[in-house]
């Protein structure tokens, strides 16, 4: 997997403003800070950024581990088949579960995340407006657990 350095930030902010019908909150500070922390990646125009935790993690109702990934941000400047190899890739790279949430009406997403073995494992919501339960989502798991990439 390729991180991104300083000089690829352009790139990034172009995927992700090019997707912010469903990224609104990813702001041009964040993408800065998770490109100097190395925590974002830019392979084929395909950005994925994620960290891993440090304790137990609550997900919604789901109950993640120390050690586990969770991918916050997955984006690809084309729809070419190039996020599927990317995501493959992570998954392989990075060896461990994987955990994400996404908005229940994303529909293009789930089915992205279904197709590339990703399961859901429960619920979660967000707060808009500081109203609660706003915005549904679901928490999806990627766990290789019969080894194929060990």
């Amino acid at each position: 997997m390729i991180h991104a350095k300083d000089t690829d930030f352009e790139t990034v902010k172009e995927i992700f403003y090019q997707h912010k019908q469903w990224f609104p909150h990813v702001r041009t500070d964040y993408m800065r800070r998770e490109i100097a922390k190395g925590r974002l990646i830019l392979d084929n125009d395909v950005v994925i950024t994620y960290n891993y935790y440090k304790r137990k993690q609550k997900i919604g109702d789901v109950q993640a581990q120390q050690g586990d990934c969770v991918l916050h941000q997955i984006a690809a400047k084309n729809r070419n088949g190039s996020a599927s190899k990317a995501l493959k890739q992570f998954f392989k790279w990075t060896n461990r579960r994987v955990f994400l949430s996404v908005r229940s009406d994303n529909l293009i997403a789930k089915k992205f995340y279904e197709k590339n073995d990703m399961k859901i494992v429960g619920q979660t919501s967000w707060t808009k407006d500081g109203v609660k339960n706003a915005l549904s989502g679901d928490v999806y798991m990627y766990d290789d657990n019969d080894g194929i990439f060990k």
